[in-house]
């Protein structure tokens, strides 16, 4: 018998690798959901709250990403390009 709220099919590493992923992807949709909030407002203390808020989700979706790469999960960010980089 499975406890209640859990689907038997999705225990392991598997089903955690893919939680894991939804939530980086769901934090990173938020942030831009909270960008775009931000560009709409006229209150600058509203659009202050709101971008401080995107980037809260950024980071901490960028931590995990930065598990899951030390996991061998997932691939590291890339380098930010810079004009020297650039073709």
């Amino acid at each position: 018998m499975t406890s209640a709220g859990r689907d038997p099919g999705s225990t392991g590493p598997a089903a955690e690798l893919s939680e894991e992923l939804r939530r980086m992807a769901l934090l990173l949709e938020t942030a831009a959901v909270l960008d775009l909030r931000a560009q709409r407002t006229t209150d600058p203390r509203q659009v202050a709250v709101l971008r401080r808020r995107a980037e809260q989700r950024r980071q901490e979706a960028g931590r995990l990403r930065e598990h899951l790469a030390a996991c061998g999960r997932a691939l590291p960010p890339r380098a930010p390009r810079t004009a020297a980089s650039a073709p």
